[in-house]
């Protein structure tokens, strides 16, 4: 559950702010986005984990919900009322940026004062800290190494992937096939493998070539910058043209978290179903690229393609979208060329990349 790290995020980041040592907070007010990937339920559970033994213990979490605002080129910002359906409310026409909904941010704290019976007995009470303090976001340590890692990137000139899709989506099959491919051309990739628990899929893509590393994450449900940069240590990335990053089989937990990747890939299995992109917007309309996988078993399972394509059409206008199919090799060239920037895909196509 990441919501409890998020919550030992939120708590940090207060005691660091507090005014005086022995402030004690009675109430934190966040804003989460609707696009941010977290549960506010989850978090408040966390919360009252992560506060014990702190200057926040008993403290309540108010969470104040932001919606999802859309710059629309017509009509200007608008909030969307269903996140399933990124078209502006207005004019209908597919959404423009994306300005609003992605918060994870402390906006402020309550504290003790002197007539509160709980305050301590020998304390006055204590001014909150203003918004300035707090408002970098509990995200802030994450993002700021995210940014290190992109500009260290960046400058090795390797492009870099972070592959999102739930458990089962074929996705190590597809990073084989993907990873061989390009040994296969000439090229050094590279791959760093998220699980919870085992080095399996590690030891599968190790097959390809490339060179990999396990991260495990001993139940952390999404991988963050500080364990890619940790797993990086004694690498030249000069010596690595493409790394891919597969994340924990996770469509909700790892949205919220920036890997310094270039490119952000969301798969779609044909056996999932076409729907799935509407159960999991966040995860789908952040996507550069949307990969639909397992293509070859499409007429087995009934495949409503035109279907699927409506529902990634509906959260997510703008991304690219593959079809491919590690059996058979269908997509997998197109899907390497666009990692490596050699190939475009247009975001107004009317139908799916077809597999060839």
């Amino acid at each position: 559950m990441h919501e409890l790290s998020l919550a030992h995020a939120v708590v940090r980041t207060v005691v660091g702010a507090l005014p005086e040592p022995d402030a004690r907070v009675t109430a934190v007010r966040l804003r989460i986005g609707e696009l941010s990937g977290v549960v506010a339920a989850a978090l408040e559970f966390a919360f009252d984990v992560a506060t014990a033994g702190t200057a926040l213990a008993g403290a309540e979490l108010v969470v104040q919900p932001a919606p999802v605002v859309i710059d629309c080129p017509t009509c200007g910002r608008q909030p969307l009322a269903d996140i399933r359906s990124f078209t502006c409310p207005r004019c209908g026409q597919p959404c423009g940026e994306v300005v609003g909904g992605k918060e994870l941010e402390i906006v402020d704290i309550t504290l003790a004062d002197a007539a509160d019976p709980a305050a301590p007995a020998d304390g006055p009470g204590t001014a909150a800290p203003g918004p300035e303090a707090l408002r970098a976001g509990v995200l802030a340590k994450n993002d700021l190494l995210a940014a290190g890692l992109r500009g260290w990137f960046t400058t090795s000139e390797v492009r870099v992937s972070n592959w999102v899709s739930g458990p089962g989506s074929g996705k190590t099959a597809l990073l084989e096939a993907l990873l061989t491919t390009a040994a296969a051309r000439g090229l050094r990739p590279a791959a760093l493998v998220g699980d919870c628990a085992t080095d399996n899929d590690a030891r599968r893509l190790a097959r390809s070539g490339a060179l990999v590393r396990q991260i495990v994450t001993d139940g952390t449900c999404h991988l963050e910058a500080d364990m890619v940069s940790a797993h990086l240590d004694g690498w030249d990335l000069a010596d690595v043209d493409l790394l891919a990053i597969e994340n924990v089989g996770n469509l909700v937990c790892p949205t919220g978290f920036d890997l310094g990747e270039d490119t952000r890939i969301a798969l779609l299995s044909v056996t999932e179903g076409e729907d799935k992109p509407l159960k999991y917007p966040q995860t789908f309309h952040r996507a550069d690229v949307i990969v639909v996988t397992k293509v070859d078993l499409a007429d087995a399972v009934e495949w409503d393609r035109e279907g699927a394509l409506a529902a990634l059409r509906a959260v997510n206008p703008d991304a690219a979208i593959i079809e491919t199919s590690a059996r058979t090799g269908a997509g997998v060239e197109l899907l390497l060329d666009v990692l490596l920037g050699a190939s475009a895909l247009t975001s107004d196509a009317p139908h799916l990349q077809e597999a060839t």
